[in-house]
């Protein structure tokens, strides 16, 4: 799955006016002097509690040297997603949200978004600028 359903947003952000709370604090921080502060961990958190696909927000490695030097590990993506499930990274993931982004929130979008290890991967598998795996991993029982 590559989206999240509105009702499921919906049980994620808990109070209705949450959803425009959020983006407009996010409107406001990006157009700030704080914008420099935010890393791809909060993009990416962003993007999942509004239920759209994180995985646009990055951009495919195609320069074959990078690729051969190592760049694809080094991909923002697979350290966005280390940060975004590293508990000891909590309150720093959490910070820019300034108290609308929650804990359980966070644990919520952790069990939504699946932590990929880099080494998983090999660069030819995002070759057609594909992903190879979904944004989501939404359990049957929702």
């Amino acid at each position: 799955m590559n989206t999240l359903s509105r009702a499921r947003t919906v049980q994620i952000l808990l109070e209705p006016e949450a959803y425009q709370n959020l983006r407009r604090h996010w409107s406001e921080l990006v157009r700030s002097p704080r914008k420099h502060e935010l890393t791809a961990a909060h993009h990416l958190l962003y993007l999942a509690l509004l239920g759209k696909d994180w995985r646009k927000a990055f951009t495919f490695i195609t320069n074959q040297r990078k690729l051969e030097n190592g760049a694809f590990y080094g991909w923002g993506l697979f350290q966005a997603m280390a940060v975004l499930h590293t508990a000891s990274c909590e309150g720093a993931v959490l910070a820019p949200f300034g108290g609308l982004v929650t804990p359980a929130m966070l644990a919520e979008i952790r069990r939504l978004v699946p932590y990929r290890n880099k080494y998983s991967y090999r660069p030819e598998q995002f070759g057609a600028a594909t992903f190879p795996f979904e944004a989501y991993s939404v359990p049957a029982s929702v």
